[in-house]
């Protein structure tokens, strides 16, 4: 690291002081649950060891990385499938304003109907395939990325009009030169949120018909009482969504490296 570099950092204010709050908030959670175990003596039923949670690693058959692994895959598969789908159909609303007037109600509605709603289609449609559980998630979130890709694009700054207008020129014509860069310094919110949304579908989805995942590990160990498992599940689900969503923010800050 260079001097510059470290000067800035050094600089930066509260830059030192958040490293404690940081470690903190991470530990909060864990000393609530000993404290609600050892020292209010919750009952088993209720609120499980972390010997026994951690003990589930070597409790499941097959192992627990399997079951992690193919719920990763269906959810970085339907994510990423997702939001490009839905970033593509946002610019090509762009495009076309009288597609956009005609699809634009279609979309709103179905941009309110929770993907947990649609999982009974997909269930008559496809049954309990892969296809359907990915699509599922793709659904689930291409459409609120869609409809915020379009409202992006049309609140366009004024300084930007004026500029099209005066070299004749159409926003819709530059999508790699203007759209894209646009969409990426303001779509990341909307993307955070889609992220936690594809969570809960794909979990959703493996409750209801998957063989493996941490979903089906899940329903498994409710029909059997295993809470423990449930907590380890829990945990799994968490770091992994807690890692997802810091890969997305730090890819997304190199993509938009212009800020």
């Amino acid at each position: 690291m260079s001097s510059l570099c470290r000067a800035r950092i050094a600089n930066e204010p509260g830059a030192v002081s958040r490293v404690p709050v940081l470690v903190i908030g991470s530990l909060l959670l864990p000393a609530v649950w000993l404290t609600l175990k050892y020292f209010l003596s919750v009952s088993d039923r209720y609120l499980p060891a972390p010997g026994q949670v951690f003990g589930a690693f070597s409790e499941i058959e097959p192992n627990i990385m399997v079951h992690v692994a193919f719920t990763s895959f269906r959810l970085v598969f339907g994510f990423v499938a997702g939001v490009v789908a839905g970033v593509a159909i946002g610019i090509g609303l762009t495009k076309s304003k009288n597609v956009a007037a005609l699809v634009g109600p279609v979309l709103g509605s179905m941009r309110s109907i929770p993907p947990i709603a649609i999982i009974p289609f997909f269930l008559l449609w496809f049954g309990f395939s892969e296809v359907g559980r990915l699509l599922l998630v793709i659904t689930g979130i291409a459409f609120n990325i869609a409809v915020s890709t379009f409202q992006i694009l049309q609140d366009m700054p004024e300084k930007h009009r004026i500029m099209f207008k005066s070299f004749g020129l159409k926003e819709s014509d530059m999508v790699l030169d203007y759209s894209l860069p646009r969409i990426i310094e303001s779509l990341l919110p909307t993307v955070r949120f889609s992220l936690s949304t594809a969570m809960g579908v794909v979990i959703a989805s493996e409750l209801l018909g998957s063989q493996v995942g941490l979903g089906y590990l899940m329903q498994t160990a409710r029909n059997t009482f295993s809470m423990h498992v449930i907590f380890l599940a829990t945990i799994l689900l968490g770091v992994m969504n807690a890692a997802m969503d810091f890969a997305l923010v730090q890819c997304w800050k190199r993509a938009a490296y212009w800020r």
